[in-house]
Formats: structure tokens, C-alpha cells, sequence
């Protein structure tokens, strides 16, 4: 029994007629009569009453077995659709891992540009911290990744900078330092500090940022969340040191202040990364074209 032989079985039990099947199927008609024929010596019983070559009337062991050769025929004619979906790009999973500033701030206009084109797409986003999103790459449980972080080179993956996002400074609107128009790094430690917490890449860049500037910040608050930092800015309990792509929106809006981290020279970076070693699906290499044209355009 093959796939051929059930499309002619049920091709026949639809159309009634074998001319009809011939030509539904692009065969000709001893064809058909031979596939009906090897169908039935396969499965070894009658499928078809006596008929008159006019009609075809099913036995019961006949209508049970178009019931489940219907099936397999719409499935095969389903998974072939959704076959060449794939090679035209039109479906497909992508697996990708983000750190909080990327995940929260950069990636959702985009990613809803991308889903909206391709709409058969399903994206799996997972958000965690830059250092675990870069080893999960690496083992193989993400695609890719779109992290904020400072210099960064490993060997076994591909590393494509895509846009800067540099530290600053923000503090409340009626701050002291909103009026000063220049700020020098030992000035600072006269305020009350707020940080991302220690595994952080925006906490290790100030911690880098304090011992290259010899100052010893009065740190108050570490806290996991960007959004938390922010409302405790706003809320004057201290000067946070953040991604200033996390606080545009605030900007914009004239709820935070921001002024430059004086001496800094930024090392943090978004980057889109993925596995030199990678087998790459048609809709992978669409999304990461995607990605590169997109921040490009920028």
C-alpha cells in the first residue's frame, strides 16, 4: 500500500467516475484501475460492492477504510503545504534569548514589524541576564541573542554589534545636579546611589567606571529591576546609573533627568549573536537579515 493508491481510492469514492480520477491525478485510467485492484489484494478484502463501472458503491469494510485514507491523504496534502511554507519562508520557530534593556526597550517594535510580515512565525523570547543568554547560545537552547554588553569576543560565536547604548546618569527633576551644568566624578559621591544588581552588565561598567575614576559611589539600593530603579529615581531616593536606551521614554516625557556620566568612554554595546557553527533554516537567515537592515537603517 502507498500513497498513490489511496489518493486513486479516494479520488474514486469522491468522483464516482475512474476518467475523473485519470485526470485529477494526471494518470491514465488502467492506471487507476491497476492501483484500485493492487489496493485491495493488499489490504484483503473487498472495498467496493459488485459495480457496473459506473458506479462505485463502498463495502463497510470499504467506508471504514475511506475514513481513515481521507485522513492520511488531507495530512499528507497538509504537511506538503506547510512543507513549502518553510522554502518559501512564509512559517517557521525562532528561538531567541534577550537581556532586560534589549528585551524591554529595543526589541518589541521590531520583533511586531517581523511577526506582522511573517505571520506563521512563532517566536520564543526568554529574558534573562546577558552572561546566561550568551551560554545558552552556546549550547545550543537559543538561536540567538540580542544582549546589551561591554567588549566581547568568544570564539565559537558569531558576534555582530548592532547600535551603542551607553550608561548615564539619571536622577529625579528637582536633583541639585540638574542645574550644574558640568559634574566631576568625585562630586558624586556626595549622593545617595542606586545600581542594577551585581550580575548586571550596566553594575560591572560602573563598578569599572568607579575604579578608573578612583571614586567610591554611596551605594544605597541594588535592585534586579530596570523599571523598580527608575520609580525609586523618580521618587528622589537616589542617582541610578542605567542604559540610557531604558530611560528614553522618561526622557521624552520630562519625568527623569539625564546628564552624561562624566569620563566615560562607552564600552556597551547591543549585540545580535548566534553560533559560527549553526545550521541555519531559511526563516533563521530571513530574521537575521531582518535584524542587520533594520539597526543599519538607524
Amino acid at each position: 500500500m502507498n500513497l498513490q493508491q489511496l489518493k486513486v481510492f479516494v479520488c474514486t469514492v469522491q468522483s464516482g467516475k475512474l476518467s475523473i480520477v485519470a485526470k485529477q491525478l494526471n494518470i491514465k485510467q488502467p492506471t487507476v484501475t491497476f492501483h484500485l485492484k493492487a489496493l485491495q489484494e493488499h489490504v484483503g478484502v473487498a472495498l467496493f460492492e459488485d459495480h457496473s463501472g459506473k458506479q462505485w458503491i463502498l463495502t463497510d469494510a470499504g467506508k471504514d477504510f475511506y475514513h481513515y485514507a481521507q485522513q492520511i491523504v488531507s495530512l499528507v496534502h497538509e504537511s506538503e503545504q506547510v512543507m513549502e511554507q518553510y522554502r518559501l519562508n512564509k512559517r517557521g520557530k525562532l528561538q531567541l534569548g534577550a537581556s532586560e534593556t534589549t528585551a524591554s526597550y529595543i526589541l518589541p517594535p521590531y520583533l511586531a514589524q517581523f511577526q506582522k510580515e511573517h505571520n506563521q512565525v512563532y517566536i520564543s523570547l526568554i529574558v534573562n541576564k546577558a552572561p546566561i543568554i550568551l551560554e545558552k547560545v552556546k549550547n545550543f537552547e537559543l538561536d540567538f541573542g540580542v544582549i546589551a554588553y561591554g567588549d566581547l569576543y568568544d570564539p565559537d560565536l558569531m558576534i555582530v554589534p548592532i547600535m551603542e547604548d551607553e550608561l548615564v546618569l539619571i536622577m529625579s527633576n528637582d536633583h541639585p545636579l540638574c542645574k550644574k551644568e558640568n559634574v566631576a566624578p568625585y562630586e558624586l559621591t556626595r549622593y545617595p546611589f542606586i545600581l542594577h544588581e551585581k550580575k548586571a552588565v550596566s553594575h560591572q561598567l560602573a563598578e569599572q567606571w568607579m575604579y578608573q575614576n578612583k571614586v567610591d559611589l554611596n551605594i544605597i539600593m541594588e535592585i534586579g529591576s530596570i523599571q523598580t530603579i527608575k520609580e525609586a529615581v523618580e521618587l528622589n531616593i537616589g542617582i541610578a546609573i542605567l542604559p540610557k536606551l531604558s530611560v528614553e521614554k522618561e526622557m521624552r516625557e520630562g519625568r527623569l533627568f539625564v546628564k552624561p556620566l562624566p569620563n566615560y568612554v562607552n564600552e556597551r554595546h547591543i549585540y545580535l549573536i548566534y553560533r559560527k557553527k549553526q545550521h541555519f533554516t531559511p526563516m533563521m537567515k530571513v530574521f537575521i537579515e531582518y535584524l542587520k537592515t533594520s539597526f543599519k537603517a538607524m
